[in-house]
């Protein structure tokens, strides 16, 4: 057999320990192949050890291989690949997940421990999104850190003034739009904990919500989209995303879970169980998005026994899992088409704002937008009139019968 220099073996612990911390496998595939371009670059430079000069001549190999240009996301790939082996050699692990949970400040009494170790595994086991997961293990560690400077170590004993003294005191630091994700968080997590439910009744009501002018396309950069989505430029799997999204006005995590059973095609209608909500959703099987998926599993998926139907176009072909595929490939449609080439919104959350408003301009209700886009609160949907800037003149007040100095305006 034979013996691994020291580059490889370094690369086999930096791997190894990526599955360890519980990195998902696209991205270990991602990093798996990034040391492979490494493993040949140190072989062009004559050399099998890691070096300065190799890392160096590693991380300033920035340019896409399709046409020659600086990659932004290449560049930060092959960064984190020197920055991993580096964090062996010097800790004897890697992992930014353990330098993200470091920050939280933890409950010291077991018993809150070990709430919060049951409420997280039960936050997965929903499938919530790492977002919502982290976000809610932030805030419920936080709560069970103030009770505990309370002299409060179980939590049948906590009385129910504690609820507003804890959010009156993350007044002092949280942005005020910021709390209802807070009270949604602990909401959740009293709901869960045993001796929780008889708190949930102080929990603040009518919170501030945040109100801001959402971003959508223009007709111009919808229509360039469009142009696109035409040509070749673009892979059959990206194309079906890309209508998908679109045109439904789906999640990512819902388009990425899509399986081949969920398309009825006699019945031209697509039925889920959305992933946030939990609700089932059927929507129109619009002759786009039929025709864009057929094209994708007739002529371009590889052969898998996966239900998914969206693969990794690289073997193993893996489905696809993370939000962050859609975003990719939106991303790399809009720029195809020259748009939101800065830092705009991107991705599927824009591509919702913009199916929505559409929908409102063209008289549908706000209840039907809320049905359509999977809301389980249709009041969410009240957010889209914002879109509609004729709906917004209709709602300003008129000035014209207000006595005022003309001089007063300058």
């Amino acid at each position: 057999m034979e013996k691994k220099s020291d580059l490889e073996i370094k690369i086999h612990i930096v791997l190894k320990a990526l599955r360890i911390t519980g990195y998902c496998k696209s991205t270990i595939f991602l990093y798996r192949r990034a040391y492979g371009r490494l493993l040949r670059t140190a072989a062009k430079m004559h050399t099998d050890v890691f070096t300065d000069s190799l890392a160096e001549y590693f991380i300033n190999d920035s340019a896409s291989v399709k046409n020659g240009r600086y990659c932004h996301s290449r560049k930060r790939l092959h960064d984190s690949c020197i920055r991993k082996i580096r964090e062996c050699e010097e800790k004897g692990y890697v992992g930014w997940k353990s330098c993200v949970e470091s920050k939280i400040k933890k409950p010291a009494t077991f018993e809150f421990q070990a709430i919060l170790t049951k409420f997280l595994s039960f936050l997965k086991e929903e499938m919530k999104s790492k977002n919502t997961i982290d976000s809610y293990r932030n805030i419920s560690s936080k709560f069970l850190v103030f009770i505990e400077k309370q002299g409060i170590k179980c939590l049948s004993t906590v009385p129910l003034k504690c609820i507003p003294e804890y959010f009156r005191e993350l007044r002092g630091t949280w942005d005020p739009g910021s709390l209802r994700t807070a009270a949604s968080g602990i909401r959740s997590f009293l709901g869960f904990a045993k001796h929780g439910n008889r708190l949930l009744a102080a929990l603040p009501k009518n919170l501030l919500r945040k109100r801001t002018i959402i971003p959508i396309l223009t007709p111009q950069e919808e229509q360039s989209v469009w142009d696109v989505l035409k040509t070749d430029a673009v892979c059959f799997r990206d194309k079906a995303i890309m209508v998908l999204s679109l045109l439904t006005g789906l999640r990512a995590v819902d388009i990425l879970n899509l399986k081949l059973g969920d398309i009825d095609w006699k019945c031209d209608i697509i039925s889920i169980t959305q992933r946030k909500t939990g609700k089932a959703l059927a929507l129109p099987l619009l002759p786009s998005i039929g025709n864009a998926l057929a094209k994708y599993i007739i002529k371009d998926r590889p052969p898998s026994n996966s239900p998914h139907i969206f693969l990794s176009i690289n073997a193993p072909f893996w489905p696809l899992k993370e939000h962050t595929s859609c975003y990719a490939v939106i991303k790399k449609i809009f720029y195809r088409a020259g748009i939101r080439a800065g830092n705009e919104i991107k991705g599927t959350r824009l591509l919702r704002h913009h199916i929505a408003s559409k929908m409102l301009r063209s008289g549908v209700g706000i209840q039907s937008i809320a049905l359509v886009l999977g809301h389980a609160d249709p009041n969410s949907s009240d957010i889209y009139l914002t879109t509609d800037e004729n709906k917004l003149r209709d709602c300003a007040l008129s000035l014209f019968k207000i006595p005022m100095n003309v001089r007063s305006l300058q």
